[in-house]
């Protein structure tokens, strides 16, 4: 049931997207974003599709290529890691927000649906750094990179975070259901030992995480690369001698 209302939530998303991009086209790019709106029918999967109407936002390339100056200006390594230090410092204030600031005493178990929702827009977001990154010269690299990188910056970020508000805040944080039956079953003495080797265990998932960023991204850049082709097409066609 959450897989097909999560596929259709994302279906409508993707037609949503088009629907943008068609709306800022050129006219000569109008054709081509109807054209990837006709082939959206045949993609299947919810996630597929809205990959799949990511691509459009290529054909608007033109709008882009003012900001092609100022972004290659910027360092390698600091326009590769830009995506996870953006999502991290969106997912830090949240943190601190249901954390500290307005802190939720109902368990993880209620918010089930919302969790995975949350991955799959993880592995989403992966997938377009991964596209924006890409480097025409070594295009699944970069992309396999870039999404590696966002992945785990974003882990370390989020955990550094909590390891911060958990030893900060313990009072606060031990008042979440979880945290109070998992310390009471843990055999533990001290509560911040037991909030600390949690939050530590989660840098094993590193090697995981980094995997599936670089994975995704890399689909990114393939997606990319096709669509850039598509893009093309005209003027090879039309580009034959005189």
């Amino acid at each position: 049931m959450l897989a097909r209302t999560s596929g259709r939530l994302m279906g409508t998303a993707a037609r949503g997207l088009l629907a943008w991009c068609a709306g800022r086209a050129n006219p000569s790019e109008e054709a081509w974003i109807e054209a990837m709106c006709g082939e959206l029918e045949v993609v299947d999967g919810g996630i597929a599709q809205l990959l799949w109407a990511l691509g459009g936002l290529s054909l608007l390339r033109a709008r882009r290529r003012t900001l092609t100056p100022t972004w290659y200006s910027w360092p390698a390594l600091l326009r590769s890691s830009s995506f996870g230090l953006v999502l991290s410092a969106v997912l830090v204030i949240g943190i601190v927000w249901s954390n500290v600031i307005v802190p939720s005493h109902e368990s993880d178990d209620e918010y089930t649906a919302w969790y995975a929702a949350f991955y799959l827009g993880l592995l989403v977001y992966f997938a377009v750094a991964g596209m924006v990154a890409s480097s025409g010269r070594n295009r699944l690299a970069s992309s396999a990179w870039t999404g590696a990188l966002t992945a785990m910056l974003v882990l370390v970020v989020v955990t550094a975070t909590f390891i911060a508000i958990d030893n900060l805040f313990l009072d606060v944080v031990m008042q979440q259901p979880d945290k109070a039956n998992g310390f009471r079953d843990s055999g533990l003495t001290s509560q911040r030992d037991y909030v600390n080797r949690g939050n530590l265990a989660v840098f094993n998932l590193l090697p995981i995480f980094g995997a599936f960023g670089a994975a995704f991204g890399a689909l990114g850049g393939l997606i990319r690369e096709q669509i850039d082709r598509l893009f093309s097409r005209p003027a090879l066609s039309s580009g034959g001698p005189t």
